[in-house]
């Protein structure tokens, strides 16, 4: 993500900020949108809510085309692209049968998917309850986080972002928040600090993986993205690109209006990417170390504590004895709290872009 300040930032916020979509005599204003669609629960009403939505940012496309036109080019990525495209697809089966099930808890077919549904999946709501600030602050103080840092608003999102609150912007100190972050999809994390009734867990822990998988397809999505944008003035092919190769890794719909509302509102791809698969990493090693309940060893904080002062991602590598960043670990790690793909029925579902079928 470009994050320099320009003189067309300004104009930008302020439509943003005054922007209001009238929904059944109700004014709604633009930054509130996302949340309400994603807590709509009517497919049409959320259709309706997103159609708004959409609108605004067609709306808001001069102000978005003035301030890109107006930004450095961004540094090209170390990222290796041949190795994104590794992970989509050792990534596929997994994520086309996760969601596939979570698009028809919501009566949608696969293929038929929006970027608005894909935000009331992944509010999941259901959970709540576990995630309290109280639930969460004595949860951080068994992992040894900083409990101030709980939001009183609750909700395993919230839970998440207080988790990788730690200060400090290096790789090392990103990777580390990381790791913390997606101890909510950890079962023996929820079991042990969260407490976390048993019969939930497994079905909470693969909910996480799936929406740790689709974060990551879509920062892919959008890196390729980012790749192809620069190579073209023409909005109509820039439209295109997002819509389609974002659309395809993710295999929802995406509004073509948000192809430049995407460069901001998305954590930076790269970034993303990197610290996602250094802290599957070093929760590897972790975990072969100290056991699964690495994060209440002390030992282990030590080792996380060394690993979150280290500047970039190539001292990350040099201390866990890695030559490059590796998506297997992150992988690994996802497949195995994905615990829904056996479907009971003679084996397990194996669902692509191309269809199910038994093996």
């Amino acid at each position: 993500m470009i994050t320099q300040h320009t003189d067309h930032d300004a104009p930008l916020d302020a439509a943003e900020r005054d922007a209001v979509v009238v929904w059944r005599g109700e004014r709604i204003s633009f930054g509130d949108l996302h949340r309400r669609i994603a807590e709509t629960d009517s497919r049409s009403e959320r259709e309706g809510l997103y159609a708004g939505w959409v609108e605004v940012l067609e709306a808001m496309n001069p102000l978005q085309q003035a301030r890109h036109e107006a930004r450095p080019a961004a540094t090209r990525s170390v990222l290796d692209a041949e190795e994104l495209e590794r992970f989509t697809i050792a990534s596929e089966t997994e994520y086309y049968a996760a969601l596939r099930r979570y698009l028809a808890q919501l009566g949608i077919e696969q293929g038929d998917a929006t970027l608005a549904d894909a935000w009331r999946i992944e509010r999941g709501s259901a959970w709540s309850s576990w995630f309290g600030p109280r639930e969460v602050a004595r949860a951080m103080v068994a992992t040894g986080r900083d409990a101030e840092a709980t939001s009183a608003d609750g909700g395993w999102q919230a839970a998440r972002s207080a988790l990788a609150s730690a200060p400090g912007t290096s790789s090392g100190a990103s990777a580390v928040n990381e790791l913390h972050a997606w101890l909510v999809g950890d079962p023996t994390w929820l079991a042990e600090a969260l407490g976390m009734a048993p019969d939930e867990i497994l079905a909470f822990a693969d909910f996480a993986a799936f929406v740790r998988l689709w974060e990551v397809r879509r920062s892919i999505g959008i890196f390729q993205y980012q790749e192809r944008l620069g190579a073209t003035d023409d909005p109509a092919l820039q439209r295109a690109y997002f819509s389609g190769v974002v659309g395809h890794v993710t295999g929802v719909s995406m509004p073509e209006a948000a192809y430049l509302w995407i460069l901001d509102a998305v954590d930076a791809p790269a970034a993303h990417l990197e610290r996602s698969m250094l802290a599957g990493a070093i929760a590897e090693q972790l975990e072969s170390r100290f056991g699964r309940a690495w994060w209440s060893d002390g030992e282990a904080r030590a080792v996380v504590h060394r690993l979150g002062a280290a500047r970039d991602a190539q001292d990350v590598l040099a201390q866990l004895g890695y030559d490059a960043v590796d998506w297997r670990p992150l992988l690994r790690q996802i497949r195995t709290r994905l615990v829904g793909e056996m479907s009971g029925y003679g084996g397990p579902n194996i669902t692509t872009r191309a269809g199910t079928r038994k093996v």
